[in-house]
């Protein structure tokens, strides 16, 4: 049976208190359940919405008083320690729905001078938030994070304890660290990861803690272009996934082993894939499950299985429905692209790279565009159109000019040229993708006598 999700009718209803006694603690009780797909539609309700700022009769603002009023009447069925930390939970929503509109600096003197916002709810709140604009606005989300941390460093020590505060901050600078990867800045996320690693020595001890940090630390080692590292940490972090018993979690870290690995080894990519699967509660995080399969297929056809791959696409196209967002549908063309390349359909895959190459330059997705063009070039060469070949390699040596890449990633471009123009492609195109998933940050040379 599939697990019970809220619905948006059912949320709003909740929100402005008007929800039955049973219907807010079934809400609440999944809500603090963590659910990533439900918090999703809460912070979509409460940011949009602005459902915490008035109520249903009248459409006055809430005063403190009445918010509190009106939260006691939704946790009625609560009682003790549920009760605190759903107040807590749910005040850190309302919270941060009135600090979203407002700038950076504004949000982070209003916190840093408001003892009603350090808080754990708030914290939680943010992080959450955090993770909703990172792969849209990572430039906002690593803005959030830091207020995290802001709230983490002003917790009450004497009712939570210095361990599990140090946890908490730990958690924040791991979130950070992964922020700022994605908005490009490595050398501000390597810190982040190391202060992140200092303050937990102090915290207490929780193997999920560290397993955690592992795992959004390998982000970082992933992109720095140590795969096999990555690999590794992401290992020690399944290690202790195994020991807390937390399958889910367990196949979590399986899949992300096999992302980490599957562009240099996609075989192996497989066999962490397949176990995943198994593991991972698909209806807890159905985009996890969407992801999983992806790279099913993805590695699949690297291995040379196109067919087995087409099949695996095909089962998850519903899956993909329910994922609108630009980066699953760019992800899912560029898979059947893919698919469609090694199943011998040149054409269609020309057409599906070409299209691909024009609507990743317009959302400056620069490293994806290289290796879509590399993609768009092979498929040229192949077809026997050397001409169109140099025509496309020489319109994206300029453009990579402009992002300001290091000389090595331009030397490289040159050299991949010259390879193609005089017939020297035989693995060329192969390992020009290695290099640039490698040493897209580090700077490194391109080996000539590699070709």
């Amino acid at each position: 049976m599939a697990e019970w999700h809220i619905s948006g009718e059912l949320l709003e209803r909740f929100l402005r208190a008007g929800a039955s006694r049973e219907e807010a603690q079934q809400v609440v009780r999944h809500l603090l359940s963590g659910c990533p797909e439900c918090s999703e539609l809460a912070y979509r309700e409460t940011s949009e919405g602005a459902l915490w700022s008035t109520v249903a009769a009248g459409g006055e603002p809430l005063g403190e008083r009445d918010y509190d009023e009106a939260i006691e009447r939704v946790l009625a069925f609560a009682s003790g320690e549920e009760k605190r930390f759903a107040m807590e939970r749910l005040r850190g929503w309302a919270q941060w729905a009135e600090l979203e509109p407002l700038a950076p600096e504004a949000r982070f003197l209003r916190v840093e001078a408001d003892p009603s916002c350090h808080t754990v709810g708030l914290y939680g709140r943010l992080l959450e938030a955090s993770r909703w604009f990172m792969r849209r606005e990572p430039a906002e989300a690593v803005d959030i994070v830091r207020l995290a941390i802001l709230v983490a460093e002003r917790l009450d020590t004497a009712s939570m304890g210095a361990e599990r505060i140090a946890d908490l901050q730990a958690a924040a600078w791991a979130a950070l660290g992964n922020v700022l990867r994605l908005a490009s800045d490595f050398e501000g996320s390597r810190h982040a990861f190391n202060e992140a690693w200092r303050i937990l020595e102090g915290g207490t001890g929780d193997p999920l803690e560290e397993a955690n940090l592992l795992c959004l630390e390998a982000g970082y080692i992933r992109d720095m272009g140590e795969f096999e590292t990555a690999e590794t940490a992401l290992e020690e972090a399944l290690k202790l996934y195994e020991e807390v018993g937390d399958a889910h979690l367990q196949g979590r870290t399986l899949l992300k082993m096999g992302d980490a690995i599957g562009d240099i080894h996609p075989e192996r990519a497989l066999t962490h894939i397949r176990l995943g699967l198994a593991l991972i509660d698909a209806s807890k995080e159905p985009r996890l499950d969407l992801c999983a399969q992806h790279d099913l297929a993805l590695y699949l056809n690297e291995s040379g299985q196109p067919e087995e791959a087409l099949a695996v696409l095909d089962r998850a196209r519903p899956l993909y429905r329910q994922f609108p967002d630009e980066w699953a549908q760019l992800r899912l063309h560029w898979l059947e692209g893919k698919i469609a390349r090694n199943l011998g359909d040149l054409a269609g895959a020309e057409s599906i790279f070409q299209q691909l190459w024009e609507e990743l330059r317009s959302r400056n997705l620069n490293h994806e565009l290289v290796l879509v063009s590399i993609d768009l070039a092979e498929v040229l060469f192949r077809q026997g159109e050397p001409g169109r070949v140099a025509e496309l390699l020489k319109q994206c040596y300029p453009i990579m000019v402009s992002w300001g890449l290091h000389r090595y990633a331009l030397a490289a471009w040159l050299v991949f040229e010259d390879a193609v123009a005089n017939q020297r492609a035989s693995r060329v195109f192969e390992q020009i993708r290695e290099y640039y998933r490698r040493h897209w940050v580090n700077p490194a040379a391109f080996e000539p006598d590699a070709i």
